[in-house]
């Protein structure tokens, strides 16, 4: 089986991120991971951050800076590396893993994340694969019947994620494609968990494909318990 991290923050675009892409290149290579995916941080407030509130070509040349920079850490290692979004809309402050997309996607669509939930789903979700990240984290509402799946394990030590209420969650909607990711910043938070798949995963749209096939395992060594009861 092979060993994907899907939730990461680089320094380069995440303003959360400590590590350099380069870093975490190196860090998950030595964990004996085959890929990460670059899941940087996508919304209103780090975009007046950039300071290119009206210029989205500006916004997505510096969004693009941490994926660009781990995916050339990446070919140099033999570690893939794998293009996504963590994307927040203008409803609330919760947050969404998107894959099913690349620099081009992001470039022809401007400012989704000004986009409210329900619309970026009814306009992208027969398109893109929409997993809520740390669903419980904030305690704003979920709204079910606009994402794919979710997180049913955060590892990130430093917060209170609420794992076992987004398993219940999952449980409750079998549809739901359950997911878990370490959701790294800085150290301390590398390597807790991962997703298996049976062959290499080389770009944002097989890893889309291989989730909606449920061609993946759990790998959550938080709670053997939320792995058993999501063995898809």
């Amino acid at each position: 089986m092979y060993k994907y991290e899907i939730h990461l923050h680089t320094a380069e675009t995440s303003r959360c991120g400590y590590l350099k892409a380069s870093e975490l290149v190196r860090i998950y290579k030595d964990l004996g991971y085959d890929g990460i995916c670059i899941t940087d941080h996508l919304h209103n407030f780090y975009l007046s951050l950039m300071d290119c509130h009206t210029d989205w070509q500006s916004c997505i040349n510096r969004f693009m800076y941490g994926y660009d920079e781990a995916k050339r850490a990446g070919e140099a290692l033999g570690l893939d590396v794998i293009f996504g979004i963590e994307l927040r809309f203008t409803d609330n402050d919760n947050d969404f893993l998107v894959f099913g997309v690349d620099e081009a996607w992001v470039r022809a669509n401007p400012f989704v994340c000004r986009m409210r939930h329900a619309e970026f789903y009814q306009r992208f979700g027969d398109q893109v694969l929409i997993l809520q990240a740390h669903p419980f984290r904030g305690g704003h509402p979920i709204l079910t019947e606009y994402i794919h799946g979710l997180e049913v394990a955060n590892g990130n030590p430093r917060q209170k994620n609420r794992n076992e209420e987004a398993l219940a969650l999952a449980l409750q909607h079998p549809s739901l494609l359950p997911v878990c990711g370490s959701d790294m910043h800085q150290w301390g938070d590398e390597g807790q968990a991962a997703l298996l798949f049976p062959r290499r995963i080389h770009d944002s749209y097989a890893l889309k494909a291989a989730i909606e096939a449920r061609d993946y395992m759990l790998w959550y060594p938080g709670s053997v318990e939320i792995v058993q009861q999501c063995e898809v």
